[in-house]
């Protein structure tokens, strides 16, 4: 078995790196589907059980949720053997034990005897306390340092926030025109997909180097004026983000492990707006790193670019885009006097 603690600790992960892989975003997607299900069977799961098994809401429907409870603290025991092992087939099992639960619990044919919802709430509570408990362990496994936990936790978070407040209302929209069998369909899909996140999860996760980013995009001048009108129009953000981040990577090579890849720059942009302002900070952060270590003085502050991404972003990408301009005609002013 692989110790996750050996004491050969290898190169950490940035936060860059781990949202640039699919390991970070398979288990992001297993944790947000997990809480979503765990959510729905919370909130409806008496109203379910009373309409589909003529369930009383009481004592019953009590005894379920103190048996998932019970469940979720085991999960504890499962969430520690994983973080010291090998955490994803750890985490594939738990996600299939909570997609058990929840057929256990949905399935009224199954639901009607006590000892298989019994069974089925303590191993939903048990499947989705050990996912709960494993994902964020991961994460900071990757040893980054508070950043990555705050950045790259953050993205997990944000996430998992937003679907466990907007799945109640969908839900409610189903149940109401589906009827109640909405639920059982609903909770088995997300669990059956948070299961199958897993699978092409590569093992181990960060507790080995970082795997090498790939070559980065050629520079190109752009004005910064026509940036903040293009950033205008819809989606084309997402194209600059794309571009920034490879030619940054061309531009400021030591400084590459800080920003995103181009592709996970979008993505994370694209599913998390709220990310936008972070990211488009962090590639200032890399072009003010290169210009110190050049011995150039660094462009704008960090602190008034991202002020300027949460007030108006298309002037915080035409402030990089400055400072982008700036970098490629100090190295070819530094290549120029180099050969002369």
């Amino acid at each position: 078995m692989h110790n996750e603690h050996a004491t050969d600790t290898p190169r950490a992960w940035t936060w860059a790196e781990q949202i640039s892989t699919y390991r970070f975003w398979g288990l992001v997607l297993c944790y947000l589907l997990s809480l979503i299900g765990s959510t729905l069977l919370s909130t409806f799961l008496p109203i379910f059980l009373r309409d589909q098994i003529d369930l009383t809401i009481g004592t019953e429907t009590g005894l379920l949720a103190v048996l998932m409870g019970v469940g979720g603290l085991f999960g504890l025991y499962l969430a520690w053997t994983a973080t010291r092992w090998q955490p994803v087939p750890l985490l594939i099992v738990a996600a299939g034990l909570q997609l058990l639960g929840g057929l256990l619990l949905t399935r009224p044919s199954l639901a009607s005897a006590p000892l298989l919802r019994w069974a089925g709430a303590w191993l939903l509570g048990l499947g989705s306390g050990t996912i709960t408990l494993t994902v964020p362990a991961v994460i900071v496994g990757g040893r980054g340092g508070a950043e990555t936990f705050v950045l790259a936790f953050g993205v997990t978070v944000v996430l998992s926030r937003v679907g466990q407040m907007a799945a109640p209302y969908l839900m409610a929209e189903l149940w109401d025109r589906f009827g109640a069998s909405a639920l059982g369909t609903t909770v088995a899909l997300c669990l059956a997909l948070a299961l199958l996140s897993l699978l092409p999860v590569q093992r181990p996760l960060f507790s080995v180097p970082p795997p090498p980013r790939g070559a980065g995009l050629p520079p190109t001048r752009r004005s910064p004026g026509a940036v903040i009108l293009a950033c205008l129009i819809p989606f084309y953000w997402l194209y600059w983000l794309y571009r920034a981040h490879g030619e940054i990577a061309s531009l400021a090579p030591t400084s590459a492990r800080a920003i995103l890849a181009p592709r996970a720059a979008v993505l994370s942009s694209l599913f998390v707006p709220l990310f936008t302002p972070l990211i488009t900070t962090k590639l200032n952060d890399a072009l003010n790193q290169h210009a110190v270590q050049t011995g150039q003085p660094p462009y704008r502050t960090s602190r008034a670019v991202f002020l300027s991404s949460l007030l108006f972003y298309p002037l915080a990408m035409a402030w990089v885009q400055s400072a982008m301009n700036q970098t490629v005609s100090a190295r070819t002013n530094s290549l120029t006097s180099h050969v002369g």
